[in-house]
Order: structure tokens, then sequence, then C-alpha cells
């Protein structure tokens, strides 16, 4: 059957091979410039669909920071309002009531507000509905939540007992002067009301497409349809796949239908406030629709133009094959002797004389290039000699194809000893181990740098030897494989050791050489951190020197320097290792303690630093006694900011100095 085909296709082309060509020419150029339509049309539509996704994404993750920036603004006006509860001491029904009465922000953020007791009994509350006397919330999932995380909460959605609407409540604990929550400030955002998320509807994805929010189990939150509010996403029909994804812990974009079985672009994005999902769903007849319109007039136009290429390249190859024409017309004249064979000759002043000069030309110019090459090879092979940068070639068997001599005397092998080596035989294994990430990264088409250490004495890397930056660069052939990788090493030594002193000097304090505020504040947020992670306590040290103006006023602000630069250095002396001490400004300093046992550990510290201040001061002026007075707070179980705990310090700080000064006083914790 396939010898009949191709008898019957040979049969039907024309013999001429001139006319053959020329036909095979125009068919493909048909073929090839149609096929490249439809597969442009099938690409231009692949990658609008990732553009088109990858917009969604981002302007759904664009609405979930305005979603989580709205409900931590309205956290803010509780957290404020609870703070000045807490400041002003309000109590009693009547105050409480005149407190809410007077915040007209609440009215303006929230649909109802209200202040609870511990007991779960509404005491005073504003907004258009009002519970009645003696109702109570103990039972509600976030009062709860608020009395046992003592912080802020975001419940559920709920439906409301006075009012019917679904609400969503925000929670926020007042406490005491002993961090005890003493009081609950709630307040409730009506999901029905026109403001709640309403500027969600401006970050839609095209005019079919639509946002929406709901709970992890599909509890929809809001939406564009009110009536859904409060309803399981799957109360009409069963919910889609990429919706049952999300509700898995799908984050992204993707493809898929809609439960009404139309073709959609898919994107969820959790909200970093509340875990609800955020949605959003873009029907694909709206995403496509200019692409599909144009279609069928891209097709049309490149078939057109397929047919013209197609008709063009056949008149070309019809001119192209003239000089053979004329040349078989001169080799079917020597055959029958109408012609001699000095036709072939060079020295003729026809094709085959020009073409037999351009290939003695082009043999010429081979050699010249040749010669040439090999020049410019060896001025390159100078300069890359001579240049205070390592330049070496890597195949792809990881082997060196060329070594400069900056290599031999950075690494001590010269280019006899490396080239056509592997990187494990020259530089050992571990070596190799180190840098093999970074070159199957380079033969995968990607740039690199990294960073590394040399050891003289050792095995090439770590160590506290030099310090070099590499950079991998692809060789890529003309087919777009990668055939091997340019090295480039440079010596950063002097930078990275200038980079550690400016890091040192930007964190040191000038005048007693310990960690200054900048230093502490990094620390102290790190060490709060882990804290809270594990559970371990710490502790936070405020001192000073006692009377230490009187000092600067007698002796001299000279004779005060000495004073603080001795009093840090004693400080350092009496804690351990891991405590940090740092001067915030003047006389004041802290010390910070991290996995202390118990408040009994931290009054012996204390106790040592204040006996070996006591010490007199060896100054010019002679000796002088001084005293510290020291204010410690310990974090417990409650999370406290860095500004809070350095606030118990200092107020540890004035109780010391109220008992007399010379002496240690702790609050917090178990103090």
């Amino acid at each position: 059957m396939r010898t009949r085909l191709r008898k019957s296709i040979s049969t039907s082309l024309p013999a001429s091979l001139k006319a053959r060509m020329s036909v095979v020419v125009f068919l493909l150029v048909l073929g090839a410039v149609a096929l490249l339509a439809l597969a442009t049309l099938a690409v231009a539509e692949r990658d609008m669909r990732g553009v088109t996704s990858q917009q969604q994404y981002a302007s759904l993750a664009s609405a979930a920071v305005f979603i989580d920036e709205e409900m931590a603004a309205r956290r803010n006006v509780l957290r404020v309002m609870a703070d000045s509860i807490a400041a002003q001491d309000v109590a009693g029904r009547a105050g409480l009531q005149r407190f809410l009465a007077a915040q007209t922000v609440l009215g303006k953020e929230f649909f109802t507000a209200g202040v609870i007791d511990v007991d779960g009994s509404v005491l005073a509350s504003i907004g258009s509905v009002r519970p009645p006397p003696g109702a109570s919330v103990r039972e509600r999932a976030y009062f709860t939540q608020t009395l046992a995380l003592k912080r802020s909460v975001i419940s559920e959605p709920l439906q409301g007992n006075i009012s019917g609407m679904p609400l969503v409540v925000v929670t926020e604990p007042v406490f005491d002067a002993r961090g005890q929550v003493r009081l609950v400030l709630a307040a409730s955002v009506n999901l029905r009301q026109p403001d709640f998320l309403g500027r969600l509807d401006t970050l839609k994805p095209g005019p079919g497409g639509h946002l929406y929010v709901m709970t992890e189990q599909g509890i929809v939150i809001e939406h564009p349809d009110k009536s859904l509010i409060m309803q399981h996403i799957g109360a009409l029909c069963p919910p889609s796949v990429p919706t049952r994804s999300a509700m898995q812990g799908f984050q992204g974009s993707m493809a898929g239908k809609t439960s009404n079985g139309d073709e959609a672009l898919f994107a969820y994005r959790r909200l970093a406030s509340t875990g609800w999902i955020l949605a959003s769903v873009y029907p694909t007849r709206d995403a496509f629709a200019p692409l599909r319109a144009i279609r069928s007039k891209i097709l049309l136009a490149a078939l057109v133009l397929a047919a013209l290429a197609g008709l063009a390249g056949w008149r070309v190859v019809l001119r192209l094959l003239q000089p053979l024409e004329r040349l078989r017309s001169q080799v079917h004249q020597i055959r029958r002797h109408r012609l001699g064979i000095d036709a072939l000759q060079i020295e003729r002043r026809d094709e085959i004389g020009d073409l037999s000069r351009d290939f003695y030309t082009l043999v010429a110019e081979r050699e010249l290039a040749e010669t040439q090459t090999r020049d410019s090879e060896r001025r390159l092979k100078l300069l890359t000699d001579h240049v205070p940068v390592v330049i070496v070639y890597i195949d792809r068997e990881h082997r060196y194809q060329f070594i400069n001599a900056t290599f031999e005397k950075w690494f001590g092998v010269s280019a006899r000893e490396g080239m056509m080596r592997s990187i494990s035989e020259v530089l050992g294994e571990a070596a190799y181990q180190m840098r093999e990430q970074y070159l199957r990264r380079a033969f995968a088409g990607e740039e690199v740098e990294y960073e590394f250490t040399f050891d003289d004495h050792g095995s090439g890397i770590g160590g506290n030897g030099r310090a070099f930056q590499t950079s991998y660069v692809p060789d890529v052939d003309d087919h777009g494989v990668v055939i091997g990788v340019y090295g480039l090493i440079h010596e950063i030594t002097k930078v990275k050791a200038a980079h550690s002193a400016l890091q040192f000097a930007a964190a040191t304090d000038t005048l007693t050489g310990i960690a200054n505020r900048r230093r502490f504040d990094e620390h102290m947020a790190q060490c709060l951190a882990r804290t809270q992670a594990t559970g371990a306590p710490m502790a936070l040290a405020y001192l000073d020197i006692d009377r230490f103006k009187a000092i600067n006023d007698s002796l001299g602000h000279q004779a005060g320097d000495e004073v603080l630069k001795e009093f840090a250095q004693r400080l350092q002396q009496c804690v351990r290792a891991s405590d940090l001490v740092a001067r915030l400004a003047g006389d004041e300093f802290v010390i910070v303690f991290e996995g202390v046992k118990n408040a009994a550990e931290l009054r012996q510290i204390g106790a040592k630093i204040v006996a070996a201040i006591r010490a007199p001061f060896v100054l010019a002026s002679g000796p002088l006694s001084a005293t510290t007075s020291i204010g410690i707070a310990i974090s417990g179980a409650a999370a406290l900011t860095p500004e809070q705990l350095l606030d118990l310090a200092d107020q540890a700080l004035y109780q010391a100095k109220d008992a007399g000064r010379d002496g240690v006083a702790l609050v917090g914790g178990e103090a």
C-alpha cells in the first residue's frame, strides 16, 4: 500500500527536478505557515491563560491585603478603646455606658459594640440593636476564646440573637494592673451592611467575574448575591472541584468548571487575619472573548499570507535554480563532446568558474581566519593570565577545559595539572560537593552566583581563609543547549572584612564598647519571638548609676565617661556569655536574660551586680564610690511587646529607687 502511494505521488509530480523542488517548496511553505498560525493561536491562548491567571491571583492578593488591613484597622480601634478603659479605670455600668456613648468611631466602624463582664453579662452597649437587661454571652465561642487566649479574637460568622442579622464579632480584652482580663470589649460587623467589604467589587477580574469570601468550612461571609451570606457554598448545588480544593488548603490559581458546568479561571487566597478564604471566579468566555473573536480573522489572514509566501518561494526557487540549469546544460554538452573539459576550469567567467573561484577564496579566507584565531587566542590567554580574576571553563562532565594563570596563584593548581580533570580531582571531593548544586543550576540554563572561603592549608572550603565570589554563566549553543559553563571567581576578602566591621560598628556603643540601642532592639525582638515559640521565660534588667548627675557635675564629663566604661565592663563580668548587655543612653543600661530558671536566679544575679558596682571606681582624680539600682521584668505566659517589657523593667527600676537605691526590684512572672 505504501509503495503504491509513493508511486502515485511520484507520478503526479513533474519529472523535472526544478519543477519538483518548486512544488515541494510551495507546499511546505503553505503548510508551515498554516501550522504556525494555528500553533501561534494555541500558544497565545495558553500564554494568555497563564498571564490572566497570574493577574487574577495578583489582584486577589491585593484584595486579601485590603481585607486584612480593614480587619486590622477595626481591631486597632477596639485595642485603643480597651487601652483607654484600662488607663482611665472606667468601671460600673453607667461609667462604661457613658464611655461607649462618647466613642463616635465605634458607631462608624461597627454595627453594635458592648462591654462584657468576665462572667459573660453585658454591662454596656451601643448600636441600633441593644441587648435586654441581664443579657449574657457566656456561651458564645468568641467570648470564651478571648478569656482563654487573653487576646483579640475574630469570630466565625454567627446569627445575632437579638438583631437576627448575620454578624462577625471582634473582641479585645481589657486587662487590670496584674495583667488579668477584667472586661471584654466586643463589637459586631453586620455582614449585610453595604460598606462591609463593598469595595471588593472594584477588584473583580473582568465584567463577568466576581469575588467572594467564605470560611474554611465553606460558610459564605461576603458575596455579590447577598442571599448566600451565612449559607454554605454548596447550599444550592455541590461546590466545584477548585472550591473543594481551596477548602482543603489550596492557595493559588487553577482552571476548572463552576457548579453550573461553565469553564472558568479560579484563584484562592487565605486571609492572614482570620483564615477565611478569598475566592475569585473569572469565566473563560469573558477572559478569552477578545482572542476568540479575532481567531478566524487571524487564521484566514495567515492562510492568505501562506499562499502568497508559497508563490513567492516558488518563483524564488525557479530563479535560484537557473545557474544549476546552465551548469547541467554545459555538463550535457561536454558529455556529448560538444564542449571541451576546459569549460569547467576556473579561468572561465561563468557560474562554474565563479563557483570555483569562490571556493578557492573561501579556503584562503578560512586559513587566514584560522591564523587570526590563533593570534586572538594567544592574546586572550595573555590577557586572562594577568587579570586578577580566576577564569575557568567547565564541560558537562564537570571537568576543567580552561584554567587561567590566576587559578594557580590562588589555589595552587596549574593549567597543566588541572586541564581535562574533574573538579573533585583538582580541588577535592568536599569542594566539589559544595559547588555541585550551583553547577547543576548553571547547566540548567541559570546564571548563578555564590560565595565561599578557601583555606590554603585545608580542604579548600570553610574556615577563616580568603573569601571569594563565583559567577557561573551558561554557554548555550545555537540549539539552546548548555554545552559548558564559564566561571569567574573574584576575591572579596577585603570587602567582607569591611562589611563585618561596618556591621559591628553599627551595633556597638562608641563609648563603652558594648551593644547599643539598635543592637538591643534587634536582640530583644528575637528573644521575645523565641520565648513565645518555646514558652521558656526570659527577663529584662533596667539599671542606672545612682546619682550619676552629681558625679558629672562634681568631677566633670571626662570622669563620668570613665565611670560609664568601667560600669559597662563590670556588668559584662557579672552576667552569662549568652546575656546581652547594652547601653540605651546616658547612664541607662539594660541586660537581656534568656532561658532564666526562676526569680531566685535573677535576684542572685542582681545582687551580684549590685555588689560588683559597690567596689570603688579608680579614676584619674582618685577613687570613687558608686552604687546602682536594678529593675528586672520577667516575661511570663503573657505575650508582651519589647516596649511593654521595657516599660515593666523601668517601673521595677523606680521601685528599686523608691526603696532607697543600691538594690534590686522584680516585677512580672513569679517575682
